[in-house]
C-alpha cells in the first residue's frame, strides 16, 4: 500500500479553482480519501484548512527519498481523483515505476530513490480522472462527476436519476447552494410526488411521477456537490436518510389515499402481512448494511445476490411498481403484491446473509 505522496506544484496554480475546491487543497483531499497518510508539496505552501487531516509538510524542491519503498508522484497541474489513486495503488508493485498520463499531466507510482526521475515509458490510466487543470471546465468537471460511483445506486440511480443529476451538479457547483439545501429541497419534492401519486386525477398522479423523479434527481445531486466539495457532514448524512425515509413514507401515504378514493382497501390480514413484511425487509437490510465489512471478507455469490440485486430494490427503484400500479388505478393489488413481495425479499435476504457470515467465521 502507498503511504505517502509527492505533489509538486504548478507555479502560481494552487489556488486555482477545480469543481469549486482550490486545486492544491483538492489535491491533498482526495490523497486523504485515498488512504494516504503524509504528502509532500514541492513548490508551494501547505494550505490550511481544517478538513485536512493528512500529515503535510512542504519543500523547496523534489528530493528522493533513500529507501525503496513506494510513492506516489503528482505531477504539475495534474488533475487526480480517488478512483485514479486507488487503482494505481492497487496495480503497484515493490521496485517498479507504474506511470500514467493523459493530456499532459503526469502521474508516477516510484521506488523514493526513482521518484524524482525524469522520463519513461507511460501508460493510459485505466481507471478515474487523469488531466491537466488548464483542461477545458466542462470536460474537466464531467469527468469528476462520472468517477463518482456510489455502490449502493439502484437501477433508477444509473439508469435515469445519474444521467439527469450529473449537469444539475456542474450548473450548481459555481452557486453557493449548499448540498443540504439540495438535499431538503429533495424531500419536500418527494413528499409531494408520493402523495399525489393517491390523486384521484391522472394528470395529478403524472405529476407525481415528475415529482418524484425529480427527487430523486436531487437526492443523487446533493450527494455529488457534497463531494466535489468535500463538503460532507453528519448532519448531511442524517437528513439523506431522514429524507429517504420520508419520501418513503409520502409514497404509502399516497398509496393509502388512492386506496381510499377508490374505496379498494384491501382487509385487516393483507395490510397487517404487508406492515410485517416492511418491518423484515427493514430489519433485514440493516443487518446487511451493518455487516458489510464482513460479507466483503467472506466473498462469494450471495454477496453478489445481496448487493446487485435485493441492494437496489432497498433503494428507490420499488417506486416504478407503485407507479405502474398508480397509472392503472389499481393500486389495490400493489398492496397484495407488496405483502407477498416484502416477505420473499426479507426471507431470501435473511439466508443469504446467514450464509455468507456463516461462511466468514
Amino acid at each position: 500500500m502507498i503511504r505517502e505522496a509527492f505533489v509538486v506544484a504548478e507555479p502560481g496554480a494552487a489556488d486555482a479553482p477545480v469543481a469549486g475546491v482550490p486545486y492544491l487543497l483538492r489535491t491533498l483531499l482526495v490523497l486523504q480519501r485515498a488512504g494516504i497518510e503524509r504528502c509532500t508539496v514541492v513548490g508551494a505552501a501547505v494550505p490550511s484548512d481544517r478538513r485536512l487531516r493528512v500529515a503535510a509538510t512542504a519543500a523547496p524542491a523534489l528530493t528522493a527519498p533513500a529507501d525503496d519503498a513506494l510513492r506516489l508522484v503528482i505531477g504539475p497541474g495534474a488533475v487526480v481523483d480517488e478512483r485514479l489513486v486507488r487503482d494505481l495503488d492497487a496495480r503497484a508493485r515493490p521496485g517498479r515505476v507504474t506511470e500514467v498520463e493523459a493530456g499532459g499531466a503526469r502521474v508516477r507510482v516510484a521506488p523514493g530513490t526513482l521518484v524524482a526521475a525524469n522520463g519513461g515509458r507511460a501508460e493510459a490510466p485505466r481507471a478515474g480522472t487523469l488531466a491537466r487543470l488548464d483542461a477545458p471546465r466542462r470536460r474537466l468537471e464531467t469527468s469528476l462527476l462520472r468517477g463518482l460511483e456510489n455502490p449502493r445506486d439502484g437501477w433508477l440511480d444509473s439508469l435515469l436519476f445519474r444521467r439527469l443529476s450529473r449537469p444539475l451538479t456542474r450548473r450548481l457547483l459555481p452557486t453557493g447552494v449548499s448540498p443540504n439545501a439540495v438535499t431538503f429541497a429533495g424531500i419536500l419534492i418527494g413528499i409531494a410526488g408520493g402523495l399525489l401519486l393517491g390523486a384521484p386525477h391522472s394528470a395529478l398522479v403524472a405529476a407525481g411521477v415528475a415529482a418524484l423523479v425529480g427527487s430523486g434527481v436531487l437526492d443523487c445531486s446533493d450527494g455529488e456537490l457534497a463531494r466535489l466539495r468535500f463538503a460532507e457532514s453528519r448532519l448531511g448524512h442524517w437528513l439523506d436518510i431522514t429524507g429517504d425515509t420520508a419520501v418513503h413514507a409520502a409514497v404509502l401515504g399516497g398509496i393509502v389515499l388512492g386506496l381510499r378514493e377508490s374505496n379498494r382497501v384491501p382487509g385487516t390480514p393483507v395490510l397487517v402481512a404487508l406492515a410485517l413484511g416492511v418491518v423484515g425487509a427493514f430489519a433485514v437490510v440493516t443487518w446487511s448494511e451493518l455487516t458489510e465489512g464482513r460479507r466483503r471478507r467472506a466473498g462469494g455469490w450471495e454477496n453478489r445476490v445481496l448487493d446487485g440485486v435485493l441492494g437496489p430494490l432497498s433503494t428507490r427503484d420499488w417506486h416504478v411498481f407503485v407507479v405502474v400500479f398508480a397509472l392503472a388505478g389499481r393500486l389495490d393489488g400493489l398492496v397484495v403484491g407488496g405483502a407477498v413481495g416484502a416477505h420473499v425479499f426479507w426471507l431470501i435476504g435473511l439466508v443469504l446473509v446467514r450464509r455468507v457470515l456463516a461462511r466468514g467465521g
